[in-house]
């Protein structure tokens, strides 16, 4: 079972070398899940966690509070790397030709996944994109900058306030996408004890007004 600290710290921009300097998003996940203190969790897909790391950064202060609903949800969206326990250790000086097949399964699904949640992201959308757009996208596996892509997408929003509803909306939708696509694949997902964020006092400030982002 995660150990779940009692002191948790405020959001904010950028990376931080320990809670006591503050916390993105991702670090804050971390210490919900009571993982070691890092914006790359690994209970946490990448592509997932790179989409995160960007929005944190995005969003002024003001705003920032408004991912607090989301936190601990990312936690176990992720396919879990083959361990020893699974009977696979690599072995010294071992090629990329010779990698196990449990991490060349681990690779394959973990491609799935990304297109699947890339699938069902476009389709909750109502958005089809052009076969140029999706090779710049890898199919879709290239999910951290296909979502900002596709923020203005299927069509542009007016103003900066309205960017960050959709941001939030989509967010969520995001996490939808990772939790239907992982049960398709029958990825199960571990159990971790959470402090839920509702718990941890945050007030939602009205929203403020920010540039869109450029990826």
């Amino acid at each position: 079972m995660a150990v779940i600290p009692d002191l948790l710290p405020v959001l904010s921009r950028g990376k931080h070398k320990n809670p006591a300097k503050g916390a993105c998003f991702l670090e804050y996940t971390s210490l919900l899940a009571g993982e070691p203190f890092s914006d790359s969790p690994a209970c946490v897909d990448r592509e997932l966690a790179a989409v995160l790391r960007h929005a944190n950064d995005l969003l002024a202060d003001a705003d920032r509070p408004r991912l607090v609903p989301l936190l601990g949800r990312a936690v176990g969206l992720v396919v879990r790397p083959p361990t020893a326990a699974d009977g696979w250790a690599p072995a010294p000086g071992m090629t990329a030709d010779q990698v196990d097949d449990a991490v060349g399964a681990y690779a394959r699904t973990t491609v799935a996944l990304h297109r699947r949640v890339a699938t069902l992201f476009l389709a909750a959308i109502g958005y089809e994109p052009s076969q140029t757009e999706m090779r710049e996208y890898d199919e879709g596996r290239d999910l951290d900058r296909f979502f900002w892509f596709l923020m203005q997408r299927p069509f542009a929003v007016p103003s900066s306030l309205r960017y960050i509803g959709r941001l939030v909306e989509r967010l969520v939708l995001l996490h939808e996408c990772f939790e239907d696509a992982l049960a398709e694949l029958g990825i199960r997902q571990p159990d971790v004890a959470l402090r839920e964020p509702s718990t941890i006092g945050w007030v939602q400030p009205a929203p403020a007004r920010v540039a869109a982002p450029q990826f």
